[in-house]
């Protein structure tokens, strides 16, 4: 798998942590909390991808041919799955300035419990389609190291950027980073399928 494969699944994966990130922002948090969410956020997309690539390559070992069939499978299921979570239905909608005004009273970032142990949970959520689409890494022939490294750092600036934005523009940039990422994995899967 190339660099530019490698940087788009990064993305991909990437768009969990942004869209929620997107939301704790909006509520307000501290500028110390949100270097230290982002940097473990980045810490879990190494461990869970690398967890997967090494399961992924135990089976590709052991299943040969059919483990990069069955990877190409779970990213389509995956990117399916995204794109499903942006266009099912919504009850609600609010205007950017009421939602602010909601967010901040109710003070999400309290809610989600990012403090001592909220703040791994948090992680560990955003990062388990990660430990999916290691696995599928895990069939095919890929860099380890350059691949987690990458696929780290990228989610470690997407959360990063969303509680920016977060503060900034609100939530409606979620959908969109969620549409892009759901497309982004069902076409890298589609294309190792071919």
């Amino acid at each position: 798998m190339n660099l530019a494969w490698v940087v788009a699944v990064a993305i991909a994966l990437g768009a969990d942590a942004f869209s929620l990130s997107l939301a704790i922002g909006l509520s307000g948090i501290r500028n110390r909390m949100m270097l230290r969410l982002s940097l473990v956020v980045a810490v879990f997309h190494v461990v869970m991808p690398l967890c997967g690539i090494m399961l992924g390559q135990a089976l590709g070992s052991i299943l040969g041919r059919y483990a990069s069939v069955i990877g190409a499978l779970i990213l389509i299921v995956l990117g399916g799955r995204m794109l499903y979570k942006v266009f099912r239905p919504t009850t609600e909608h609010f205007p950017l300035g009421e939602a602010r005004d909601a967010l901040k009273h109710k003070n999400v970032a309290n809610d989600i419990s990012l403090k001592g142990f909220g703040i791994y949970v948090f992680a560990a959520s955003v990062s388990l389609d990660a430990l999916s689409v290691g696995f599928s890494l895990g069939t095919i022939k890929t860099d380890v190291f350059i691949t987690v490294m990458i696929i780290g750092a990228i989610a470690g600036l997407m959360t990063g950027m969303g509680l920016v934005l977060g503060r900034i523009l609100g939530t409606w940039l979620g959908d969109k980073a969620e549409l892009l990422g759901g497309l982004a994995l069902l076409l890298i899967g589609v294309k190792l399928l071919f």
